[in-house]
């Protein structure tokens, strides 16, 4: 078995990597997604690769898949109907923080509406227990409390999952597990989360809201997997070897991930930010800033110095989750999003998308309303005779007529100004997400490097690094495919953690031990359930400390083993000096307690590779050339003749100028007036901003004009 395939579901297209891991060869497709039933994309999209490529089932050994089931039954409201169990008393932790951060786009709205929680208050149930903070029972589980809450919930609600998290069960889970097992006796069917398994960490509220997460997507997600596995088989991929994107941007077993759907919370974005990465290595970019536009969102991650910034206290659709994830930040901005006219007479973009039935107009799938797409084609960026490929049949009229109809009309514009303003609008949203995500972080957008994938990444990118000051965009290969390449740049990775508070100098190195060894363990059961030999596993054990009093921990790493009396003052050394790097100050003096003990496991795996190639001498693109279109271009004011080039024919060396359109199967990469793109040797495209900025069309147009382009 030789291939290796990497699938990313995203809301209207499903993509599909294969790398042949004897060869090197790289295969791709992507299909129309199923949002009905994602599954059904992933094998059709199988089949295809088997009929264009050769790529049997058979002779797959490796497949990691990306998915948004999980986002989206959040972001939609669509999880499972599911009940809560908490200690009786600690209502009020689950009304949430008012101090929850809010994202770019979020500030910037002032009738931002605060999430409604997922399981409301009618289906939560407090049961008669108490565990103190260090452990000790100060009152029995009341099992008769389980008994009649749960049975309550299931017939007269109809819940068909139960969260179940009490107080300081992170220190004893006695009395979340005896419910587990209350709750399995009479009524096998029901699904349950325990806090004490899905988070056992200090901070009550956010282990809660998890928790809660954990319960909302899990009956969705293990269907989902349930599906698509038995489907596979059915296909005739038979490798124990499946494995689901997480948050974290590792992977995991399709088995571990139905007990962990939580971790899968940001699966689909995920893997953009690992090619983001490996894509910044390859280029020589420490510092890149990802823009991933699909059908349906825009998601925005930073990599600083190489390393992919990550977060504890990350949220989907306003409901927090304290599980480690890429720090991505997602706007209701993509290709799919539908513009439409306002009660206030004013053009609004989203949040919602058009997806992939029935999607924008010019699918002609039955779509009406005009989407960000149908704006494309009406600009003459996108070409119907080569979209996908010419697989995708579009029709650019009727892009035009609900932009007419919907737009144009309403406002009093041509279906060009219309189409303009829909682009512009969506832009604008990207950048204020992008800038502010810089900006909150004190960064500089012109020490940064774009990378642009999605469908829709390349269009928009140069538009949006030329607005906020970022002079280099990495276009790679197969940008509509970078997450679905993400997804074979990785290795399978679990972090697992345990609070345990008390002073540093108070824990024998015995404890110390035992709690790394417990960790351990769980790597290890979970490394034998993905078929992975103990062996492989590369162990990394790490400690989060405060000073006596504060709030909030660092993570301090202390090697592969548990850290002898040395090593310990060594830890304590290396969380003055840290502390000292990210507060400005450090208190050597003052007592240090540990919170949590982590272990971080990774087993490597083999990856995919971009080919390099030799340049070609003269460095003309021209042999690529494939004719021209007029296109819309804000520094014009006008249409412009616009060079068109094939991607495939063009070699490392090649330089394009703008205005110019590459196309390709999966994407199509707009150049703009005083831009220039040359490819490298690994053939990635690579825009820049000229030096020496001349004017597409003659003459200069520092101010829009729409006198010359109206159209009927």
């Amino acid at each position: 078995m030789s291939w290796m395939i990497g699938v990313d579901t995203g809301g209207t297209f499903t993509d599909f990597v294969a790398l042949n891991r004897l060869t090197g060869e790289i295969r791709t497709t992507k299909v129309p997604s199923t949002p009905s039933d994602p599954s059904q994309a992933v094998l059709a999209g199988l089949l295809q690769l088997g009929t264009e490529s050769g790529v049997i089932a058979e002779e797959v050994s490796f497949l990691a898949h990306g998915t948004t089931v999980s986002t989206n039954a959040v972001i939609q409201r669509a999880g499972a109907n599911a009940g809560l169990l908490i200690t009786r008393g600690t209502n009020a932790v689950y009304l949430g923080r008012m101090s929850r951060s809010l994202s770019g786009s979020e500030r910037l709205n002032p009738n931002y509406p605060k999430p409604l929680p997922l399981i409301p208050l009618r289906l939560t149930r407090e049961i008669g227990e108490r565990v103190a903070f260090d452990g000790t029972v100060v009152k029995p589980l009341e099992e008769d409390d389980v008994l009649s809450g749960v049975q309550d919930l299931v017939e007269n609600y109809g819940v068909e999952s139960i969260a179940v998290c009490y107080l300081f069960s992170f220190m004893n889970p006695a009395h979340e597990r005896r419910t587990g097992e209350i709750i399995a006796k009479h009524f096998p069917r029901l699904r349950v989360s325990l806090s004490s398994h899905v988070m056992p960490v200090i901070r009550e509220y956010r282990r809660l809201s998890t928790t809660v997460l954990d319960a909302f997507v899990g009956p969705i997600l293990e269907g989902y997997l349930g599906r698509l596995g038995k489907g596979l088989r059915g296909a005739g991929v038979g490798t124990r070897q499946v494995f689901i994107m997480q948050s974290n941007g590792g992977l995991m077993n399709i088995d571990v991930a139905k007990s962990s759907p939580v971790q899968t919370l940001l699966s689909g974005p995920a893997a953009g930010v690992i090619s983001g990465a490996y894509l910044g290595d390859l280029t020589g970019h420490r510092n890149i800033v990802t823009f991933d536009v699909g059908g349906t969102s825009t998601d925005i991650a930073t990599i600083i110095e190489g390393t992919v910034t990550e977060t504890m206290e990350g949220s989907v659709a306003g409901h927090d989750a304290a599980v480690l994830m890429n720090e991505i930040s997602t706007i209701g901005a993509g290709g799919g999003t539908i513009a439409r006219v306002g009660a206030d007479g004013r053009l609004r973009l989203g949040p919602d998308s058009a997806g992939a039935r029935p999607g924008p107009a010019c699918y002609d799938l039955g779509g009406t309303e005009p989407t960000v797409t149908d704006a494309d084609f009406v600009l003459g960026y996108l070409d119907p005779n080569s979209f996908l490929g010419g697989r995708f049949q579009t029709k650019p009229e009727l892009a035009r007529l609900a932009i007419e109809q919907r737009v144009a009309a309403p406002l009093s514009l041509s279906v060009t100004e219309a189409a303009f303003s829909i682009v512009r609008i969506a832009n604008s949203t990207m950048e204020s997400e992008l800038r502010l995500n810089l900006m909150a972080r004190g960064l500089d957008p012109r020490k940064f490097t774009m990378v642009a994938i999605g469908g829709a990444g390349p269009i928009h990118g140069a538009m949006v690094a030329k607005s906020i000051g970022i002079g280099t965009v990495i276009v790679p290969p197969f940008p509509g495919l970078g997450s679905a390449m993400g997804l074979l740049l990785t290795d399978i990775k679990h972090r697992y953690i345990r609070s345990l508070v008390r002073l540093m100098k108070d824990f024998t190195r015995d404890e110390i031990v035992a709690n790394f060894d417990y960790l351990k363990q769980r790597a290890r059961v979970e490394a034998e359930a993905e078929g992975t030999a103990w062996e492989r596993i590369e162990l990394q054990c790490s400690l989060d400390l405060r000073y006596v009093g504060q709030g909030y921990e660092l993570t301090i790493p202390c090697g592969e083993g548990a850290p002898d009396d040395k090593a310990l003052a060594m830890i304590r050394r290396n969380f003055d000096e840290v502390h000292n790097q990210v507060y400005g100050h450090a208190a050597p003096e003052k007592e240090v307690e540990i919170v949590n003990f982590r272990i971080s496991s990774v087993a490597p795996l083999p990856k995919l590779h971009l080919p390099g190639s030799a340049p070609r001498a003269s460095g003309n693109a021209d042999q690529a050339l494939t004719g021209r279109r007029q296109a819309w271009f804000e520094d014009a004011g006008r249409y412009v003749e616009t060079p068109v080039y094939d991607r495939a024919l063009l070699a490392a060396g090649d330089a394009v100028a703008g205005p110019a359109i590459v196309e390709q199967t999966d994407s199509t990469a707009v150049i703009f007036p005083r831009q220039i793109a040359t490819i490298d040797e690994r053939r990635n495209l690579i825009i820049s901003n000229r030096s020496t900025p001349t004017d597409a069309g003659g003459g200069r147009r520092d101010k829009l004009t729409f006198a010359a382009t109206r159209q009927p």
